[in-house]
This record gives C-alpha cells, sequence and structure tokens, in this order.
C-alpha cells in the first residue's frame, strides 16, 4: 500500500494538480459558479411551479373546477404560473448565452488581457454564429419558417452548454492571442484609460467577430459542396459530441467512473469535485434541466449531492457518524465534534484534511466503495420507479434528506433512499473505523 500511495504521489498528483490548475479549465469553472444566482432563481421558479402551482391546476381539472370558481386558482393560473415562467425564461433559457459572457471574462482575466471587452466580444461573436430563421411552432401546432434575425431559444439553454464553452472558448483565446500581440490602436496617453482599453479592443474584436460570422457562411459552403449534412455548429457538434457524451453519463459504469475519479483526487489532497467540475457542469448539469421538461435521466448533478456526496466527497457525514459509534480514539471523536457540524452541509474539508482522510491506507477503502454503493442504490431506486428523476437544481449544501425531497419535486420515498444511503455507509465505515482504533492501540503499546 505505502509503495502504491509513493507512485500515485510521484507520478499522479502532479498531473491532475496541473490539470486542475490549467487556465482553460479554471475559467469554465468560475464561469459555471459566476450563473449559480440564476441557476438557483431558475431552480426556485421550477420547484415551486412543480410541487405548488402545477397540482392546484391539476387538481381543478380532476374535480372540474373553473378557475373562477377558486380565487387561489384563479391567482395560481392567471400569475403565479407566468411569474414562474417568466423567471425560468430569464435564467435556464438563456443559460449558455449568458455562460459565453461568464467564461469568456474568467479566461480573460487570467491572461491579465480586458476582461469586459473580451466578455462583450465573445458574446458578439457567439450571436454572430447562432442559426437565424429557425422554424418555428405555432400554437395550433402549425409550423413556419421564420425570418432572418429570430432565433430559436434552444441555442442559448442547457443543451447548448457544450457548444456555448466551445465557441467561448476559441472566440476568445483569438481575443487574447492578438491583445498580446499587441494589434490595437494606440492613443495618445492623455485618454482617459477606460477609452483607450475599448479602443485598444476594437481590431482584436472585430477580427474574433468575423471569426465567429464566417462559421455560417462555412457551413453553408460545405452543404452546398455536400460535404456536411449538418446546417450549423450546434447540431454538428450535438450529434458529434453532446449525444455520445449524454449518452454514455446515463451508463452505470460511466457514473462509477465518475465518482470514483473524484474520489482519487481527494484522496490525495487535490478538491475533486472542484477538479471534476467541468464534467459536472457540461455533462450531468444539463441533465437536471432536461428531466424539468420531461426528461429521464438517472444521472445528473444533483443526484450526486443529493444521494452520494452525504456530507461531501466520499460521504462523509457516515464517517462522522460511524466515529461516534464505533471509535475510541480521542483525535478522531475532537475532530469529528468541530467537523461534523460542517459535514451536515455537505462541507467536509475539515475531516478530509482533519482525521486525515487524505493518504489514510486504512479509510482509502471505505472511501472508494461508499460512493460506488450509494450509486448503484439509488440507481436502481429511481430506474424502478421507486422514486422519481432529479429535475431541480438545489444549493449543494442543503442537508441529506432535504436535498432529495427538493430535488425530485417533493418526492418522499427520494429523501427516504437518502437517508438509507447514509445509513449503508455508516455501515461500510464501521469496521474500518474498528479497524483504525485498533492500529492506534497498537503504535501506542
Amino acid at each position: 500500500m505505502n509503495r502504491f500511495i509513493k507512485w500515485m504521489e510521484e507520478h499522479f498528483v502532479p498531473i491532475a494538480a496541473k490539470i486542475g490548475g490549467q487556465r482553460h479549465l479554471v475559467a469554465i469553472r468560475d464561469g459555471f459558479v459566476a450563473l449559480m444566482p440564476l441557476v438557483m432563481a431558475g431552480s426556485l421558479a421550477v420547484l415551486l411551479n412543480n410541487v405548488f402551482f402545477t397540482p392546484a391546476s391539476l387538481i381543478a381539472e380532476w374535480f372540474n373546477l373553473k378557475p373562477e370558481t377558486s380565487g387561489y386558482l384563479q391567482f395560481t393560473t392567471k400569475y403565479l404560473q407566468p411569474l414562474m415562467g417568466n423567471i425560468w425564461w430569464g435564467t435556464f433559457a438563456v443559460l449558455s448565452l449568458v455562460l459565453v459572457f461568464t467564461v469568456a471574462y474568467s479566461l480573460a482575466k487570467s491572461y491579465n488581457v480586458n476582461p469586459l471587452s473580451a466578455a462583450v466580444v465573445a458574446v458578439a461573436g457567439f450571436l454572430a454564429l447562432t442559426p437565424q430563421g429557425v422554424t418555428i411552432t405555432l400554437a395550433d401546432g402549425k409550423t413556419t419558417q421564420g425570418t432572418w434575425g429570430n432565433f430559436g431559444w434552444q441555442y442559448f439553454n442547457f443543451g447548448a452548454l457544450l457548444t456555448a464553452i466551445i465557441v467561448t472558448l476559441v472566440i476568445t483565446q483569438i481575443f487574447i492571442f492578438l491583445m498580446k500581440k499587441n494589434l490595437t490602436l494606440k492613443l495618445p496617453d492623455n485618454v482617459p484609460p477606460a477609452v483607450g482599453r475599448a479602443f485598444a479592443a476594437i481590431i482584436p474584436g472585430l477580427v474574433a467577430i468575423i471569426v465567429g460570422a464566417f462559421v455560417p457562411v462555412l457551413f453553408s459552403i460545405l452543404n452546398e459542396a455536400k460535404i456536411l449534412v449538418e446546417t450549423n455548429l450546434f447540431d454538428l457538434i450535438t450529434k458529434f459530441i453532446t449525444d455520445p457524451f449524454m449518452h454514455l453519463s446515463q451508463n452505470p459504469f460511466s457514473a462509477i467512473i465518475y465518482v470514483l475519479m473524484i474520489q482519487v483526487l481527494w484522496f490525495f489532497g487535490l478538491h475533486g469535485g472542484n477538479m471534476m467540475g467541468a464534467i459536472t457542469n457540461a455533462i450531468y448539469l444539463p441533465q437536471v434541466a432536461a428531466n424539468a421538461s420531461g426528461g429521464h435521466n438517472v444521472f445528473t448533478s444533483v443526484f450526486f449531492d443529493s444521494f452520494v456526496h452525504l456530507g461531501g466527497a466520499g460521504a462523509t457525514l457516515a464517517l462522522v457518524i460511524a466515529i461516534f459509534i464505533a471509535s475510541k480514539r480521542r483525535d478522531y471523536r475532537e475532530i469529528s465534534k468541530i467537523g461534523g457540524a460542517a459535514s451536515l452541509f455537505q462541507i467536509n474539508e475539515p475531516i478530509m484534511f482533519g482525521l486525515p482522510v487524505v493518504l489514510s491506507p486504512i479509510l482509502i477503502i471505505p472511501f472508494m466503495i461508499v460512493p460506488v454503493v450509494l450509486t448503484l442504490t439509488a440507481y436502481i431506486a429511481t430506474v424502478t420507479g421507486f422514486i422519481g428523476y432529479t429535475n431541480v437544481v438545489v444549493p449543494w449544501v442543503t442537508p441529506v434528506g432535504l436535498s432529495a425531497f427538493l430535488s425530485t419535486s417533493g418526492d418522499i420515498k427520494a429523501a427516504l433512499v437518502a437517508i438509507i444511503n447514509l445509513a449503508i455507509a455508516v455501515v461500510i465505515y464501521y469496521p474500518f473505523i474498528k479497524l483504525a482504533n485498533r492500529h492506534e492501540s497498537e503504535k501506542v503499546s
């Protein structure tokens, strides 16, 4: 075991640390973090609509009630449901478009290049390559061809996240490259700094936007030459990248690999959640929105938060409980008292570095086993129909049980599964805590 840990420290950890610090991945992570107010607002609207407002309409249908016969029903259907719809439209429906701004801003800032100009240019370039005149479905179900200048919101919502990320990185990198090469307009020194920065971005911004605007023209050329069937970049990326990844992400084997990677990184003291954040946000976060629209995706970002990372990666809340039940070690119990409260809110750093779990040859075994077992348990509960699909994004700090209840739009059985998972994790950790006690006794003697 010591030889294996030493090998991993020498070969795996440096590579993982470099990947985790790669500026493009960091920019994507920070860009998603900046979107949290939108994600929370949109999730709240979906939650309220699914738990309170839509059921009111269904009850009215069952009992053949008219909105005018009930003040609450009238208020709900006329005001509250449209209000929630407007919130959803201003958040989830345009999330990819806003992500373009936040990722470009973060990436340019990491290069010490004017971040505001880079973000504005990235949004313009993204809009320049977005398809226009898309087919529109009318209220009567008929379709009509939209005119130039009409965008389809499907190019701005969760489904376009991967395309938005790729386009943003390319356009912003072009802008940064030209800025670094000083291909800018020079103004006299007495010009105000804000004006100078704006003018300096004109040439790099123009080139970057032209690159974006040329993409639809290129697709038109390739379509006419019958080289490509897809008519735009969004469809191409969806067909060859997004769809395969989305299907792969719903495979239990892929989900297990994903959680194990988080565990391995954490074991070596690297923040697995942050380092795998690009995968979480690009692949598993959109599945939540897809489920909110009637999808049936088991594995979503909130699935792992609600049923697997109970107290943080490795279900460390279960580890704390097992320590209070089985451990007589004073150091374990004192650290658990300090870190236990944080674990209730999914924060596990005090436990990871305090016990420590990091590089512990005894605790690594349950630390790896627990997430795999909990993933499979929740997977079976979902695919058998015992619990609903996770379709609402809730804050990752939401306590165990409550998170599962809210993320499944109020499914009490989901909360029960989360609590059962916690109990399973305690049982798995228990013998290893006993082993740690014995190991400490042997050291003392």
